[in-house]
């Protein structure tokens, strides 16, 4: 397979009037569904809050290095000014790997699923980006809940002896980009292993949950224990900002590498 020009790690070297062009190690790794992260989580209001679904519409995963990007001074004829990334430095990512296409990832019952191989440049990592995509109703979907949104969730949440049953559809803006969830690590031409994807309900760092501030019991209006978050149901509007904000967050997702 190829290497997508915008991923060539170009090496030059000039030396008695001639120029070389070398491509740098690359490697194709699988990435898979970790489903580890998708925990009980109670949150801000003190909901103890459990998924039994959980799905959500992502496209073209791209992984980053910190990278300092500088241009020579000379350019060569038939490339141009080239530009070489230095991974280690504290600048805005460049993409050395990616795994183009659109996906829906199941984050409850989906572990080991395989979304596809990435390819990858060798060179030390620090971040995942991808973008967020809405299920097309007319594609053979219209029969799922998520057909026409980003993510779609089940669960309860419970609080004082109460269990309150919940569905969420969430929808992501147009071209909504998540950008720098972690992924750290070092690719050499020799690595072998797969890329775990995973979706947290509760940050690994901080703490906060996928539900902070939103009032389950404030949304279910007639009391009969079951509430549906959409962007068409009024009552629900605050919580559902609440929900996008967090899903769309690079807080909540990190990938691994396992060997």
């Amino acid at each position: 397979m190829a290497l997508p020009r915008r991923l060539w790690w170009t090496a030059l070297a000039v030396a008695g009037g001639c120029v070389t062009a070398e491509e740098a190690p690359r490697v194709d790794l699988p990435v898979v569904v970790d489903t580890s992260g998708v925990t009980p989580a109670t949150t801000d209001l003190g909901y103890l809050v459990t998924l039994t679904e959980a799905r959500l519409a992502l496209r073209d995963l791209r992984f980053t290095t910190a990278g300092e990007v500088h241009t020579a001074s000379w350019s060569v004829p038939w490339l141009g000014s080239v530009a070489y990334a230095h991974p280690g430095h504290d600048q805005a990512g460049e993409t050395l790997g990616e795994l183009p296409g659109t996906y829906v990832v199941d984050w409850v019952h989906g572990e080991g699923q395989a979304l596809g191989t990435a390819t990858l440049v060798a060179g030390d990592y620090t971040a995942v980006d991808f973008g967020f995509d809405l299920v097309d109703a007319s594609a053979g979907t219209a029969a799922t809940e998520l057909a026409g949104h980003t993510v779609w969730l089940e669960g309860t949440a419970e609080r004082s002896g109460q269990a309150i049953r919940f569905t969420a559809a969430v929808d992501a803006p147009a071209d909504r980009e998540l950008v720098g969830a972690p992924f750290v690590a070092t690719v050499t031409g020799d690595t072998v292993g797969r890329i775990a994807l995973r979706l947290h309900t509760v940050d690994p760092i901080e703490g906060d949950t996928l539900f902070d501030g939103v009032d389950f019991a404030a949304v279910d209006t007639d009391a009969d224990g079951m509430v549906a978050l959409a962007a068409d149901v009024p009552a629900s509007d605050d919580a559902v900002n609440l929900l996008r904000r967090a899903l769309l967050s690079h807080d909540h997702y990190d990938a691994e590498l396992q060997e």
